[in-house]
C-alpha cells in the first residue's frame, strides 16, 4: 500500500513538472513570435514594396505613425501621404542627399530607398519650413504609376486622378499640414525646381512651374507662400537618359482649410503635348 501510495505521488510530481514545462514553452513561443502583442497595438510592417501597411488618416493616427517611425529611426522628420495611392510613409532627413538613395528606412539596402527631405531644408514646425521643401524618391523608370515609391506619383498623368486629389499632406510632429497642388508636370534637370531658398522667390518658382504643368489649377502662389515639391525620375525619354524628372509641386495651406473634394482643373495645351510626345521607356 505504502508502495502504492508513492508511486502514485511520484506520477503527480512528474506531471505537474511537464504542465509547467509546457506552459513556460508555450510563453516563450509567444514572445518571440510576436503573439503576446495587445490586440490593436500598431504594427509597423511593409507590403514588400517599402510602403507603409499603417492606416495614418486621422491626426491620432499620425502622431502614432510618427512615434514608431521615429523610435525606430531618428532621422525621421515626417509624414508623407497622397490620398489614391500607396504613398503613405515616413519622411527621412540625413546630412546630405546620398544617404538614403538606397537606404530604407530601417537602414537597410533597398534598391528604392525610401522618401527622402533635401538636407537644405528646414523641416519642422510650420513656420520654420523652408520655402520650398523638397522630397525625393525612386520610380522604376518606367513611368508606371502601379510601380514603387514615387513611381505612384505618375497617377497624376491621368487628368481624373489629378482632379479628384486636390491635396497632399506633409506632416511634421504635432503639425498636420495640407497642400494644394498647383503644378504636375516632366521636366529636366536644367529647371532648378530643387532650392530650398529659390533665388528668386518661391512666387517666381512656382510660376514657371505652373507654365509647365500638364493642368492649370487656378491655385495662386504669392511671394511669403511655402511650397511643397515632390520629385522623382521619369522615363520619358527612356532608361538611359537620366535627366529627366517627373514633379509634384502643392502649396502651404493654412491650419483652418477645409480642402476641396476635387480640384477645378483644366488640361494645358502645353501639357497634352507632354502626355502625347511621352514614349514607352526602353
Amino acid at each position: 500500500m505504502k508502495q502504492a501510495l508513492i508511486a502514485i505521488l511520484v506520477l503527480l510530481v512528474l506531471g505537474f513538472i511537464a504542465a509547467a514545462v509546457y506552459v513556460v514553452g508555450f510563453m516563450d513561443n509567444g514572445e518571440e513570435d510576436g503573439d503576446t502583442a495587445p490586440v490593436g497595438a500598431a504594427q509597423d510592417e511593409t507590403n514588400g514594396t517599402g510602403e507603409s501597411l499603417r492606416r495614418v488618416e486621422t491626426e491620432a493616427d499620425l502622431l502614432d505613425a510618427l512615434d514608431a517611425a521615429t523610435e525606430r529611426n531618428q532621422d525621421t522628420v515626417g509624414w508623407l501621404r497622397v490620398p489614391g495611392t500607396k504613398i503613405n510613409n515616413c519622411v527621412l532627413q540625413s546630412h546630405d542627399n546620398e544617404a538614403y538613395l538606397r537606404t530604407n528606412e530601417k537602414r537597410e539596402y533597398d534598391l528604392y530607398g525610401c522618401y527622402f527631405v533635401d538636407y537644405e531644408c528646414f523641416v519642422g514646425e510650420r513656420d520654420i519650413l523652408s520655402p520650398n521643401t523638397i522630397i525625393y524618391g525612386h520610380s522604376d523608370m518606367t513611368d508606371n504609376p502601379e510601380g514603387k515609391r514615387f513611381s505612384q506619383l505618375f497617377h497624376f498623368k491621368d487628368e481624373e486622378f489629378a482632379k479628384n486629389t486636390p491635396v497632399v499632406t506633409f506632416s511634421t510632429m504635432g503639425n498636420t499640414m495640407q497642400w494644394q497642388v498647383f503644378a504636375v508636370f516632366f521636366t529636366d534637370v536644367d529647371f532648378n525646381y530643387i532650392e530650398a531658398e529659390p533665388a528668386d522667390g518661391v512666387q517666381v518658382l512656382a510660376k514657371a512651374a505652373m507654365e509647365k504643368s500638364l493642368y492649370d489649377y487656378g491655385v495662386t502662389v504669392g511671394k511669403e507662400d511655402k511650397i511643397l515639391t515632390l520629385s522623382t525620375c521619369s522615363g520619358k525619354n527612356g532608361m538611359n537618359d537620366r535627366t529627366q524628372r517627373f514633379v509634384v509641386m502643392a502649396k502651404l495651406m493654412p491650419e483652418d482649410f477645409t480642402a476641396p473634394k476635387t480640384a477645378d482643373l483644366s488640361v494645358r495645351e502645353s501639357g497634352t503635348e507632354a502626355i502625347a510626345e511621352e514614349s514607352p521607356a526602353e
